[in-house]
């Protein structure tokens, strides 16, 4: 159980760096006793580059924070540190409670396995057991409105169809911390209205809420506090009017 009296999230110093893997690496197959060799003995010395360097915050219980940045300020990167898809480098990150991330909401889907596999699919790398995916298939059923559809493989499926499919399975549960890479929306008029409700619910339900959007709107409207990153460094740190402010007269 989460620590109620602790932040949120506190980021102290964090750092994240990367090899840098040329293009000739890239292709395993070309040399693959050199993958061998790197995977069992890390022989190859590579370069590194910073993604993120010296980010320092706190998010307290109950406040929603914006991340505010051009395209490759580090928004993106810095959600799944948050996540825990990426081990900082350097520094400090404590995250108290379970933060989970809708960042690519058909990760897991297979198109040669039908709507309800698909459902079980999804919900197992979410990390649900099967008991749990059972329990809540109605309800992603219901959500989705692919009635007969829902037994068809996905490859059958209309673009629109998969989507709905998608949104269901990913926000079928409530996230302690919710973690989004732009808000979520549908090209339906009246389903996007019944994704908006249950996006909204998520983040209501939620202790805190990371958001990253180019949409000042929606930020002022969903956030408390805003953090402004330039080329994986903070720029500015506080209420979220004042960082949109900060941003807009650094661009």
């Amino acid at each position: 159980m989460p620590d109620l009296s602790k932040p949120l999230i506190e980021a102290r110093n964090l750092s994240l760096r990367v090899p840098v893997i040329t293009a000739n690496e890239r292709a395993l197959m070309r040399n693959p006793l050199r993958l061998l060799g790197d995977f069992y003995f890390s022989r190859t010395v590579r370069s590194e580059t910073t993604l993120l360097e010296d980010i320092s915050f706190t998010l307290q219980p109950g406040e929603r924070l914006g991340l505010i940045g051009a395209n490759g300020a580090g928004k993106s990167t810095l959600l799944r540190v948050f996540a825990g898809i990426y081990a900082p480098s350097a520094g400090k990150l404590e995250v108290n409670g379970a933060a989970n991330g809708l960042f690519d909401i058909s990760l897991g889907m297979h198109p040669e396995a039908t709507g309800l596999e698909n459902i079980y699919l999804r919900g197992l790398q979410m990390g649900l057991g099967l008991k749990a995916i059972r329990s809540l298939i109605p309800d992603v059923m219901a959500f989705s409105e692919l009635d007969e559809h829902i037994d068809k493989p996905l490859a059958n499926y209309s673009t629109g169809m998969r989507l709905r499919l998608a949104i269901a399975v990913s926000t079928m549960i409530e996230p302690d911390i919710l973690l989004l890479d732009e808000w979520i929306g549908a090209g339906d008029a009246r389903f996007n209205a019944k994704v908006k409700e249950r996006m909204m619910g998520l983040v209501e339900g939620s202790r805190g809420l990371v958001i990253a959007t180019h949409n000042s709107g929606l930020m002022e409207s969903l956030c408390t506090h805003g953090l402004v990153l330039d080329k994986g460094h903070v720029v500015f740190y506080g209420k979220v009017n004042d960082a949109l402010e900060k941003y807009k007269a650094t661009t």
